[in-house]
């Protein structure tokens, strides 16, 4: 069979197996306790929620950040805007698309060079990515986030009201509060985060779930159709 269909199937495979372990309805990810307060670190969380989080763990230690998120290192206290499993596989599978479309048009490609599994990636990129999604010595809840909106035209931005924050990256990111209506009443329903790096060829991406509260930090999970690649 040729290469690049083997390739495909098994990023294929790798994606539908993480989505039959992670996905629920309306891409809400799962915090565990009904509350969203979990008495353990970050880590800990994590290992008790495999059904989101197994890659991402594997993620972290392979970028070798763990102390990040068990409260071991520098910062005892960071937020993350997490990254899941079907994220990370999503992320994967691109990867291994692009290098077929590199093979369509006639490229030579090393076929070392697609990623089966987390960490075929190199850990710099891995490092990288997390970096951008940590916010150190801060604990933000969604009640911390004032309403606002982003609009991005022409490749420029406008943002009003938010809230700005650095990253572990080094780089800004911008967060803000959309009120969702609720049947005819205007801004009464949910209350829902949004984020975006502080750049003009930045996509906006919603939060899928808030406020999960662990002891080294607070956990806020992109959506699932968040796109590494492109933040």
């Amino acid at each position: 069979m040729d290469n690049k269909i083997i390739n495909t199937l098994k990023g294929v495979a790798f994606l539908l197996l993480v989505s039959l372990y992670s996905c629920t309805d309306y891409n809400y990810i799962d915090g565990g306790l009904a509350n969203g307060v979990h008495d353990c670190t970050m880590w800990e969380y994590f290992e008790n929620q495999t059904q989101d989080w197994d890659s991402t763990m594997v993620m972290i230690e392979h970028a070798g950040m763990k102390s990040y998120f068990d409260g071991s290192g520098q910062y005892k206290q960071i937020t993350f805007f997490g990254i899941t499993d079907i994220t990370i596989a999503r992320f994967i599978l691109q990867h291994n698309r692009e290098l077929d479309s590199k093979q369509d048009i006639g490229l030579p490609v090393d076929e070392n060079a697609y990623w089966h599994r987390v960490k075929d990636m190199p850990a710099d990129s891995c490092a990288a990515i997390l970096k951008k999604l940590i916010v150190p010595e801060q604990r933000i809840m969604l009640k911390d986030i004032p309403q606002g909106n982003r609009l991005v035209f022409n490749g420029k931005y406008k943002e009003s009201g938010g809230k700005p924050f650095t990253t572990l990256y080094g780089d800004e990111i911008f967060t803000w509060m959309v009120p969702e209506d609720y049947g005819d009443l205007e801004d009464a329903g949910a209350k829902v985060l949004w984020i975006a790096r502080r750049r003009n060829t930045s996509s906006n991406y919603r939060i899928a779930s808030t406020d999960i509260q662990t002891t080294t930090g607070v956990v806020n999970s992109m959506d699932y159709g968040f796109t590494m690649g492109n933040f």
